[in-house]
């Protein structure tokens, strides 16, 4: 179970990341997005996991969670660091 978020956790960052090349404004918003994400999720999904599969659930939930909080925090660093491609 926690494989599976993390591999969900790292391509949802990944997409991310390749999808807003060289796109600033959008990397940041991105990024604010999937840190808004990660902390408003967790307190709706614990019902949820822990009905489902009890501590392994939740346990699972914190990890995909923290996960995305991280690779928000990368998008939106990287997103100020990206330059713009003048068109």
């Amino acid at each position: 179970m926690v494989y599976i978020l993390i591999l969900i956790a790292l391509v949802l960052i990944g997409l991310s990341m390749y999808l807003t090349s060289k796109q600033k404004r959008r990397r940041i918003l991105l990024g604010l997005l999937i840190i808004l994400t990660a902390i408003f999720s967790y307190p709706i999904l614990v019902p949820v996991f822990g009905e489902w599969k009890a501590m392994e659930g939740v346990a699972s939930l914190i990890v995909f969670n923290f996960m995305l909080l991280i690779g928000g925090l990368v998008v939106l660093v990287a997103g100020f660091f990206t330059k713009v491609e003048k068109t």
